[in-house]
């Protein structure tokens, strides 16, 4: 029975059809590129030949790409080749993140299905209003970050946290990936999907300890930020030194400026927006000044880009309305009739000087 089932799951990674189903899924976006283009109309053969090389153990993973990028803020990349993203999005999507997503908790809100930053602020919001009525406007915020959560993120730590969930099979293919991409003992680049797994996961402890142990009712995390509400600023100070306790036995530590204790009528910082709680329990969330400041530079330049002919209009507008959904989900009104304004006289400084 264990045997039919090791067959079943490698064959749910490595199948030709669970393999093309994975080619599917890593085109989107990205068909344009030469590799992918060429991979995709041979997307039989490429599939069988690939599937026959992990099944013979003659599959070989190609050195991957490192670079640098600045925006928002600059990190290392790592780039790999389509086949090898081919094949670690069949591992993660058909084994790895059904497996190592049943234990978090509801409220750990990145780089799941079904959740994201439009979950995570509408928890926010929703525990903002319980803690009003409970409370008013009398009470406070643990705000925390984790420093550097990538960068010191041990690799036994990682691996040990797939081997919890993981089936045998499926944890050493992982392993096998992750050591393959990255040497040393510490440090992690946030771009592959398995290694963002790893950072939803890892922390996982740390929520259910926050939840189980410490009693907070109103807790969420994003990724490596997370946020407790309580009436009590001496019992959240309290939670604040087993936190740190905590992580360090887990070989983090909390940024030392992000993580902080403070009244709720501050507002809250959180996933682009500061959240503020009025007198009358309405939650306002205003966009942050210097992402609006950013995105007037950006359009700036890419209508120059547009005078000399390296992106099209289409393109800029493109962006520039993904933007505004993003602002939409703050009380931005009058934000948008001004950055509208500002975007159409962009374009009209472009013909008075065609």
């Amino acid at each position: 029975m264990d045997q039919n089932n090791n067959q079943e799951i490698v064959e749910s990674i490595i199948g030709p059809e669970a393999l093309y189903e994975s080619m599917m899924k890593c085109k989107k976006g990205v068909i344009w590129k030469d590799s992918v283009a060429h991979y995709y109309l041979n997307g039989i053969e490429e599939t069988l030949k690939l599937s026959q090389q992990l099944r013979g153990n003659t599959y070989v993973p190609r050195a991957p790409k490192h670079f640098k990028i600045t925006h928002p803020k600059e990190r290392d990349v790592v780039s790999i080749a389509f086949r090898d993203r081919v094949y670690q999005r069949s591992l993660n999507d058909n084994q790895i993140y059904p497996a190592m997503t049943q234990s978090l908790i509801k409220t750990n809100c990145a780089c799941q299905k079904g959740k994201g930053t439009d979950v995570a602020l509408k928890y926010l919001e929703d525990y903002l209003k319980k803690a009003y009525r409970k409370h008013g406007t009398n009470f406070y915020v643990l705000q925390g970050d984790i420093h550097k959560y990538y960068d010191s993120m041990h690799h036994e730590e990682a691996e040990n946290c797939f081997k919890r969930y993981l089936h045998p099979e499926v944890y050493n293919r992982a392993v096998n990936v992750l050591r393959e991409q990255y040497t040393g003992e510490t440090g992690y680049n946030p771009g592959s999907q398995m290694v963002q797994i790893a950072g939803i996961s890892v922390l996982s402890p740390l929520d259910h300890f926050i939840k189980e142990k410490l009693r907070i009712k109103w807790y969420m995390r994003y990724m490596d930020d997370f946020i407790l509400l309580h009436e009590d600023k001496e019992y959240l100070e309290y939670c604040y030194a087993e936190i740190e306790k905590f992580l360090a036995r887990h070989h983090f530590e909390p940024h030392p400026k992000k993580t902080k204790i403070y009244n709720a009528k501050k507002g809250i910082k959180f996933l682009g927006f500061t959240h503020y709680i009025t007198e009358m329990g309405k939650v306002i969330r205003i966009v942050d000044p210097q992402n609006v400041k950013s995105e007037r530079k950006k359009l700036r330049r890419q209508v120059i880009l547009v005078k000399n002919g390296l992106l099209t209009k289409k393109q800029v507008g493109d962006g520039y309305e993904a933007w505004k959904a993003h602002v939409k989900r703050g009380n931005s009104y009058k934000l948008l009739l001004s950055m509208d304004e500002y975007y159409k006289g962009l374009w009209e400084e472009l013909l008075q000087c065609a």
